[in-house]
């Protein structure tokens, strides 16, 4: 049963070029709402045209909260993450306004609304150094295969490229016993919450993202990209598009945009799998029926 006093909270997830910031900015238009980040990249001051972050003229009146809030350099956890967004979800809440979380990082939003962010979970350096070792040695694809023979849910919502949170998952493992994910299950969140996951037909969803990779390249994503160099060693720069101009920076704009918009539509299959998989009260809604989002959120606020 639903504790009265956990604050009601909405969360619009889904893949990339979705249009989860569209429909999260019109909802919290209507519904007195303010917007707040779960992009693991939108964090990162700078990094602007490749995340999509909502520009202030597209805001307008509506905050949005967990933008910018990191440098390029910085080590930023998902245990960062939820101390930082739980203070706005309270502050958002306390002036009467609905906080709507909204992104695509699915780890960074289960992680806040199941009550599970591992900064409690055991850690050992030693076994952490191992780990990294055996990723040094065997690759990171290599060690998030082996992340995925363990504990399958929790490599479904780690990217490939991310090994650092995927020794995390297996430093976890190594040292409770039990797969992160059967960790997580045992959480209670202090959120009462609605998950609406948006969908779209995978080919106009494709569609979608193609035409977003290129206006990011129009609006200048190669500039942005070869300007932050100094971040090119650092998590930041895991960020798709980013990591693949910083990665082949002779590469003509066209063979780059190609390999982006397909890297984007591999990193949304992913997205999907992970949200299907979820284990969160949620609900699914088509990305183009702003209607059907707006009445599951009133039936919600209205409980």
């Amino acid at each position: 049963m639903v504790q009265a006093h956990r604050i009601k909270t909405v969360a619009i997830v889904g893949p990339t070029a979705a249009g989860k910031s569209d429909i999260a900015l019109r909802l919290a238009e209507s519904m007195n709402g303010e917007l707040i980040g779960a992009d693991s990249m939108q964090i990162y001051r700078g990094f602007d045209i490749g995340t999509g972050k909502l520009t202030p003229s597209e805001c307008g009146a509506i905050k949005h909260w967990l933008i910018d809030v990191a440098n390029g350099g910085d080590d930023f956890s998902v245990g960062n993450y939820v101390e930082l967004v739980s203070a706005a979800v309270r502050d958002v809440s306390d002036r009467g306004k609905l906080p709507i979380i909204v992104g695509g990082t699915g780890m960074y939003g289960y992680a806040l609304l199941s009550g599970c962010n591992f900064a409690s979970t055991p850690k050992d350096e030693n076994t952490r150094m191992s780990l990294k070792i055996l990723a040094h040695v065997i690759g990171g694809a290599g060690i998030h295969a082996l992340l995925a023979n363990i504990d399958g849910l929790s490599a479904g919502g780690i990217s490939r490229n991310d090994v650092k949170r995927t020794i995390r998952a297996l430093e976890i493992f190594a040292l409770s016993g039990a797969p992160k994910s059967r960790v997580a299950a045992l959480c209670e969140s202090q959120f009462d919450s609605l998950t609406i996951v948006l969908t779209l037909p995978r080919a106009e969803l494709y569609d979608r993202i193609d035409a977003r990779v290129h206006k990011m390249f129009d609006d200048g994503l190669i500039d942005e990209a070869l300007g932050l160099m100094q971040y090119r060693d650092c998590g930041s720069m895991q960020a798709l598009g980013y990591k693949q101009i910083m990665q082949n920076p002779s590469m003509p704009r066209s063979e780059l945009e190609k390999l982006v918009a397909q890297k984007t539509r591999n990193y949304a299959k992913r997205q999907m799998t992970y949200f299907n998989n979820m284990k969160l009260d949620k609900i699914f809604i088509d990305a183009r029926d702003f209607v059907a989002v707006e009445r599951a959120v009133r039936e919600f606020t209205e409980q």
